[in-house]
């Protein structure tokens, strides 16, 4: 499967002060649970440890949602976040759609993002910056060693 990297407006500063876009690597995902659903443009990110989603879709996919399945992250600059994970079907383009351990976070930081855990055990990831592409192939984990890893 490839995507095109998506170009966002970017806030000019003294270090960059012509730059108002910049590239990401940003796909197309949904997130299943029962009869719900809800599209995302999420992040790939090979920096984070977890996939990560803001907290209103848990709410907006009526997500369960325990509060003993925390987890604290600390990134760029002091503090840190908490995300409550839980299991959700996850798929891409409509074509790989399997069951993800993810956190959901109410941070006004998080933006959808699909990290180490969850997403890159799964994909075999190629970033081509220069032609603006990502290229994932889907990987099929051992299902029992990906369960005590990740549950």
């Amino acid at each position: 499967m490839k995507f095109s990297y998506r170009q966002e407006p970017s806030i000019p500063g003294a270090a960059h002060k012509e730059r108002t876009n910049v590239l990401r690597p940003r796909i197309r995902v949904r997130l299943f649970h029962k009869n719900r659903f809800i599209d995302l443009l999420a992040l790939v990110d090979s920096g984070a440890d977890d996939c990560l989603f803001p907290l209103e879709v848990a709410t907006e996919l009526n997500l369960p949602l325990n509060l003993k399945n925390v987890n604290l992250y600390g990134g760029i600059g002091a503090g840190h976040i908490s995300a409550v994970f839980t299991h959700v079907s996850f798929g891409v383009a409509g074509e790989v759609i399997f069951p993800l351990y993810a956190g959901f976070s109410d941070a006004p930081s998080v933006v959808p993002i699909l990290g180490q855990a969850g997403f890159f055990d799964r994909f075999e990831v190629k970033f081509n910056k220069p032609k603006e592409i990502i290229e994932l192939k889907f990987i099929d984990p051992d299902p029992e060693s990906f369960f005590r890893e990740y549950h």
